[in-house]
């Protein structure tokens, strides 16, 4: 219990700090704009699909025709959160940097750093706490965002969720948490033990812009099935045992762009999003265990990286007179 108490005081003091920089609410409210937008827009555009089925439907009816004639949409409403997730990856990770930053430069900022060392407290106990400081505002942040754009799509989408659909948004919400902890303790890390602050943010975006811009964006223009809408192979209604076939040709390139993808977490996080909201056709309407089971590698590798990342948060000795130079 001993142990535990100086953590919670840090981490109550930094979120503290940290509630009231406005920078960090500014970013996080765009964050949640941009999100809405992006929602908005596809909302609008599914209402629309449902008012022409709607109209068609009865027209039918009122010249006596059985509705039987035209095949009743499947909407998925999920589907709309694709520019959501994608904000997620790019803004969201980049927020996630600036609160890791902000955690270990805001004290060498005061000159408070290695005066709070000095005290009878272990290196650890405060890097744990800065760091539960971190997980819970990027927690809060992201339920937040996620809560309000369920309850946007609710009303706007005209479809409506059903507990199945707040389940894959819950599920979307803790496995984003992990992938945004991944940048968090990215900034943080290299701010406490980069000589210079500024240095540390630099090196962080750096690395953002490789793993979020970068690497995903070789693997997908690598893909030729994301060069025609819908799919090459739905696009010339390939069957499925024969694009399993035809990709065989091709093992050597797609190992290729495999090893790019898998290289970067925002390509896992992705992944996964992607097919427990329906984004991806071929997991529209799949079963969530299945997914799950599915996208384990994924979810592993996001875990696997945020656990490194925390252990080497942990374990590095901390260089006081270094930490009292701003």
């Amino acid at each position: 219990m001993s142990n535990l108490t100086p953590i919670g005081i840090i981490a109550a003091k930094d979120m503290r700090d940290a509630l009231q920089d406005r920078f960090i609410l500014i970013v996080t409210g765009f964050l949640g704009l941009a999100a809405a937008v992006a929602l908005a827009t596809g909302a609008i555009a599914l209402r629309g699909d449902l008012a022409t089925y709607a109209a068609a439907k009865a027209t039918l009816l009122s010249i006596g025709k059985s509705v039987a004639a035209i095949k009743a949409p499947e909407f998925y409403p999920l589907r709309l959160l694709r520019g959501a997730i994608e904000q997620i990856e790019i803004i969201g990770a980049a927020i996630a940097i600036l609160i890791g930053y902000r955690a270990a430069a805001s004290e060498r900022g005061r000159q408070t750093l290695a005066l709070i060392l000095t005290r009878p407290l272990r290196n650890w106990q405060f890097v744990a706490g800065k760091m539960l400081a971190g997980f819970a505002l990027l927690a809060v942040g992201l339920a937040v965002v996620l809560a309000g754009l369920a309850l946007l799509l609710h009303l706007t989408s005209g479809v409506g969720l059903g507990g199945n659909d707040l389940l894959r948004i819950g599920l979307v919400w803790a496995v984003a948490l992990i992938y945004t902890t991944c940048f968090f303790l990215l900034g943080f890390v290299l701010t406490l033990h980069m000589r210079q602050p500024s240095h540390a943010l630099l090196a962080g975006f750096a690395v953002w812009l490789l793993l979020v811009l970068i690497a995903p964006q070789i693997g997908d223009t690598l893909d030729p099935d994301n060069q025609v809408a819908g799919g090459v192979f739905a696009q010339l209604h390939i069957a499925k045992p024969d694009q399993t076939e035809i990709m065989k040709r091709f093992a050597n390139f797609e190992s290729l762009r495999n090893g790019i993808e898998a290289g970067s977490v925002t390509k896992h996080f992705e992944r996964f999003s992607f097919a427990i909201l329906g984004i991806k056709p071929i997991y529209t309407g799949m079963a969530i265990t299945p997914i799950l089971t599915e996208m384990f590698g994924n979810l592993v590798w996001i875990f696997l990286t945020a656990l490194g990342l925390a252990s080497l948060a942990l374990v590095l000795p901390l260089n006081p007179n270094r930490l009292a130079k701003a």
